[in-house]
């Protein structure tokens, strides 16, 4: 089986090559190496990742822990030993030409290389008791210490159009400093797909949560963690959804719900907008801001069945104020998290769940 190989070059495509450091390469592996849990490799606690650009290569070859040359394989690689940052031993490779791979007879005169005889050698020596140990220590610990934001990023999947999660941390928390972390932040990017949408999350302490507040958008402040200069221009933070986008907003759910839409109401607490769907189950979308909204279902007789809002009236359900009654004013209601985000487009996978789970009950 053909493993891949991570390659590093496209994070710093914004960044002038000689702004670029071995530091700087590595740090970004480490605070996202939690993102790689699942991605395929030879051993668990390794990281083979590979890069293009000869500068990158030169600058990791004058950092790196160790230097291998594979004397039957006729490459290098630069090995990063695991810390409490990171669990894992990172091996990074240089290729010349993307996916092509071309063989050398002697190593690049930089740095101190020990000679071994192939991959089989090179992963027998990553492979020791020692480095399995730490990889294993901080898996588990930053397991723990990131439940919080892997409970919301499960959530969001499930609920939400966001298919992918990032989450930042370093050491006992904190994406910056590596403290411990009782707060975090998270910002949601979509650009021109909905069903490609990406959340990125952040554990911060009280310090650089308050700093990451004063930043003009998270999205700003998560880029200066790995050195990235964003041009973000005429950014505008709303927290509501502007009038003149209301109506291509339903003719969005409605597709997606495969409905038909009254014309949308302003009224005293937002718009209004009813979706009736083919077998008569109808969905009444309240918008008013962000933080004040109200999803509510209708069976065929017009009796409530369900409701998804913000109101800030349970401060016992976790990831709130953002709930949802199942079984509204009955004996058999339950109120439990919703993880949407009162923008009717990104949540509309959770108004298709739930109504499919109101007609599998009639079943």
């Amino acid at each position: 089986m053909q493993f891949p190989l991570l390659c590093i070059d496209k994070n710093y495509e914004n960044l002038h090559d000689v702004e670029i450091t071995a530091d700087i390469i590595d740090q970004d592996i480490c605070v996202m190496s939690l993102n790689m849990l699942d991605f395929p490799k030879r051993k668990e606690h390794v990281l083979e990742l590979i890069t293009n650009n000869f500068l990158y290569w030169e600058k990791l070859l004058e950092k790196a822990n160790e230097l291998f040359w594979l004397k039957n394989d006729g490459y290098g690689v630069a090995v990063f030993y695991p810390d409490q940052c990171c669990g894992y031993t990172r091996i990074y490779r240089y290729q010349c030409l993307r996916n092509i791979e071309i063989r050398r007879d002697k190593v690049w005169d930089i740095g101190s290389w020990k000679y071994i005889q192939s991959e089989t050698s090179l992963f027998s020596i990553l492979d020791s008791i020692e480095y399995v140990a730490i990889f294993n220590n901080w898996k588990s610990h930053n397991l723990k210490i990131n439940r919080p934001l892997t409970e919301l990023a499960s959530g969001r999947i499930s609920n939400t159009t966001v298919d992918r999660v990032n989450v930042v941390s370093k050491r006992n928390g904190c994406a910056v400093c590596g403290n411990s972390a009782g707060y975090y932040m998270a910002t949601t990017l979509n650009a021109h797909d909905i069903a490609n949408t990406v959340m990125l999350s952040i554990l911060l302490c009280k310090t650089h949560y308050q700093e990451a507040r004063e930043s003009p958008c998270i999205l700003q402040f998560f880029a200066s963690l790995f050195y990235l200069n964003l041009d973000i221009p005429a950014l505008m933070k709303l927290d509501y959804i502007p009038d003149n986008l209301i109506v291509p907003l339903a003719e969005i759910i409605a597709s997606n719900l495969n409905a038909t839409f009254s014309k949308p109401e302003k009224k005293k607490r937002g718009w209004h907008i009813w979706f009736k769907m083919e077998d008569d189950w109808e969905w009444l979308l309240r918008l008013n801001k962000l933080t004040d909204y109200a999803y509510i279902l209708f069976d065929p007789s017009r009796k409530q069945a369900h409701r998804i809002d913000s109101a800030n009236d349970h401060p016992d359900v976790p990831f709130g104020p953002d709930h949802q009654h199942f079984n509204p004013k009955t004996k058999g209601e339950s109120i439990e998290p919703s993880f949407s985000y009162g923008i009717p487009i990104l949540d509309f996978p959770l108004l298709k769940k739930i109504k499919n789970y109101y007609i599998g009950k009639q079943y």
